[in-house]
């Protein structure tokens, strides 16, 4: 004999007073599902594609990003995607954050502090800087003094210019809070050296102008 038991407002209203997690457990579930499906599939620049600058410090994100998709646009219209992050320091937490960035080939450019860049320079995680042609003169007649930025590698003993100091770039004060002691190198591992070192001279030559006088679109 088959006995139905009729649906009331009073059953419905226990049904999920006391199953609500199995609901809640399998929307979670779905969204990660969709989430993981979206991130498998999502088209992702090639490394030689894309231009990323890690600035390890407190500044405006979306501004860099809209002056670095200004230059995309154009100077550099070979790239398709080009792009900020600003990382907080965190004595715990951003030497394990650097060490796998730079170990699996995570950006293009860095903007460290000076602790950081000396420890990687002298391991050999920057491309030298000294050979693109024309840069210390411009940047040495312009009254940056470079001294700071040459770094021995311990391993082969070389000595190369690893990183440009920031502190005397003007510019650089639209987009980040404090800059002092901080220093612009490309990583070993970027994948694009090529335009890593344009963008670099680009950047570099705009940061030596006061903040006003960089072109930028209004993002506001």
């Amino acid at each position: 004999m088959n006995i139905s038991m009729p649906i009331t407002k009073k059953r419905i209203q226990n049904h999920f007073q006391y199953a609500w997690w199995i609901y809640a457990l399998v929307l979670v579930l779905a969204i990660f599902g969709w989430n993981l499906i979206y991130t498998v599939t999502e088209y992702r620049p090639p490394a030689d594609k894309k231009i990323d600058l890690f600035v390890f410090g407190v500044g405006e994100e979306e501004l860099m990003d809209a002056y670095m998709e200004d230059i995309r646009v154009n100077e550099m219209p070979d790239m398709e995607e080009m792009g900020s992050a600003f990382l907080l320091v965190d004595d715990t937490y951003t030497p394990m954050q650097l060490a796998t960035y730079i170990a699996v080939g995570e950006g293009h450019l860095y903007m460290l502090p000076k602790g950081y860049f000396q420890d990687y320079a002298s391991q050999g995680a920057f491309l030298p800087l000294e050979n693109i042609p024309g840069l210390v003169e411009k940047l040495e007649a312009a009254g940056i003094d470079l001294a700071r930025g040459w770094r021995t590698e311990a391993e082969s003993g070389e000595k190369h210019l690893y990183g440009i100091p920031m502190e005397n770039f003007p510019g650089l004060a639209a987009f980040a809070y404090t800059y002092d002691d901080t220093y612009l190198s490309i990583t070993a591992t970027n994948g694009n050296d090529e335009n890593s070192y344009k963008f670099l001279q680009i950047f570099l030559e705009d940061m030596l102008e006061p903040p006003l006088q960089i072109a930028m679109p209004d993002i506001y």
